[in-house]
């Protein structure tokens, strides 16, 4: 039974003040292997506090900073809870020169960048758009987000980036084709697995998660342990598990023993491929 655990993708949504449960929680994990989670915290300079609704969903129950400006407590957390948080900056709210900005939050210690795609109001989690948000182009939106592809490949950074592959494919492809050698992670199998198929099968430096589908999983885990099996070395263990609650995460963990995969795979799916698609990010930060 794999012992080693790498969680690529959980959220902040609390603060500094939540440390002691956050580090009950965290402990639980660790007894059943976690070694690292990669947590999203965003950053928010720009907007008010009803209008960053705009890009987030309702349903999620903030916990922590009203302005979701989460970078001060998401650094405290990972300090105070030792080496097990890997802390990862949420570029939707993200206001000013790109490169200025990222490279102050990575000189402060995050480890990754997480970016979502959000043209339009067409997109999968019902929220609204970036280029309305904030008043922008669809043109400099996209401009803002090449950059962040960018900075990722220039730097070495693992990025997380939430795009559905079924609406959005012409711009992932070309977003690729443009860098690459980034490390992305598509989570939620890209949306749809039969649209991300062409992803996964041409570039060879994408990745996906489980994240948010345990459901869907135990509903039809045949098909889903296949999709596994024909990508050994692309699907990465993730939860989507909010911090202040991080225990949720023992429920994907007992899903995926309950897939039955030979060995070898599974201990790719905890650990082997979310330790290849993070890359240096599992080492020490970068010096403030």
């Amino acid at each position: 039974m794999t012992r080693d655990i790498i969680d690529v993708h959980a959220h902040c949504f609390t603060s500094r003040r939540a440390a002691p449960a956050v580090s009950c929680g965290l402990d639980k994990l660790r007894g059943e292997g976690l070694r690292h989670m990669a947590v999203l915290g965003m950053v928010n300079t720009h907007l008010d506090s009803e209008t960053i609704w705009n890009l987030t969903p309702r349903a999620v129950e903030n916990r922590g900073d009203p302005l979701l400006h989460e970078a001060d407590d998401l650094l405290e957390l990972a300090r105070l809870t030792g080496p097990v948080i890997l802390p990862f900056v949420d570029t939707r709210h993200m206001w000013g020169d790109v490169a200025t900005l990222l490279l102050g939050y990575i000189g402060r210690g995050f480890r990754g960048l997480k970016g979502i795609y959000l043209a339009d109001n067409e997109n999968d989690i019902g929220v609204g758009n970036v280029p309305d948000t904030f008043g922008i182009t669809l043109e400099q939106y996209q401009r803002r987000e090449w950059e962040i592809f960018a900075f990722a490949e220039a730097h070495d950074l693992p990025l997380l980036y939430h795009m559905d592959a079924r609406r959005y494919g012409d711009v992932m492809r070309a977003m690729l084709d443009d860098f690459p050698r980034v490390r992305v992670n598509f989570p939620h199998f890209g949306i749809g697995r039969s649209a991300f198929r062409n992803f996964l099968d041409r570039y060879p430096n994408v990745y996906t998660d489980l994240a948010g589908m345990l459901p869907h999983i135990r509903r039809t885990p045949d098909s889903y342990r296949d999709f596994i099996l024909h990508y050994p070395d692309r699907v990465c263990f993730g939860t989507d598990t909010l911090l202040y609650a991080p225990e949720a995460a023992l429920d994907y963990i007992r899903m995926v023993r309950e897939l039955k995969l030979p060995e070898e795979i599974e201990a790719r799916l905890f650990s082997g491929n979310p330790a290849s698609y993070l890359g240096r990010a599992l080492g020490a930060p970068a010096p403030a």
